[in-house]
């Protein structure tokens, strides 16, 4: 699965601090109705990931430390230090078997497709996300194949 469940609950993460202000963990947590546990376990990722500043004391909390105009899901994907890889050959450092003389076929296509998502991971920024009409799912699954026929 591209999007994990800890994937969704960091956008809105970043989505309930969209407006530049400071929130606890506690109240992020109520507006977007996540665990406090769950909550403070991403919120420490992000902050480690340079996506929000952690104040403590009395007046603490959390803020975005860029503006949601500059933020993209490859931005949280790799503060996660989770870019999503179609397969391990295409990380850098991996040392393919199959490819070894650049003969792997498989291997080029697997990188075309990897750049394709990355970039599409790359096109929209988090405000132009959270801005968008909430389009319906089934509208999502018009590409896929279709179910076949019940039995009779």
């Amino acid at each position: 699965m591209l999007i994990t469940r800890e994937m969704d609950y960091c956008v809105r993460i970043v989505r309930a601090l969209k407006d530049g202000g400071q929130l606890s963990a506690n109240e992020i947590a109520a507006a977007e109705h996540i665990q406090t546990a769950v909550t403070n376990k991403l919120l420490k990722k992000l902050s480690k990931g340079g996506i929000l500043e952690s104040r403590r004391g009395q007046m603490g909390g959390y803020r975005l430390l860029r503006s949601c105009g500059t933020l993209t899901l490859y931005d949280l994907f790799s503060a996660m230090e989770s870019v999503p890889r179609l397969t391990e050959c295409i990380a850098g450092g991996y040392d393919c078997p199959n490819n070894a003389a650049g003969g792997c076929g498989v291997h080029g296509e697997f990188c075309r497709i990897q750049r394709a998502l990355n970039a599409e991971l790359r096109r929209y920024s988090l405000a132009q996300l959270f801005g968008q009409p909430q389009e319906p799912c089934a509208a999502a699954d018009a590409d896929a194949p279709a179910a076949p026929p019940a039995p009779q």
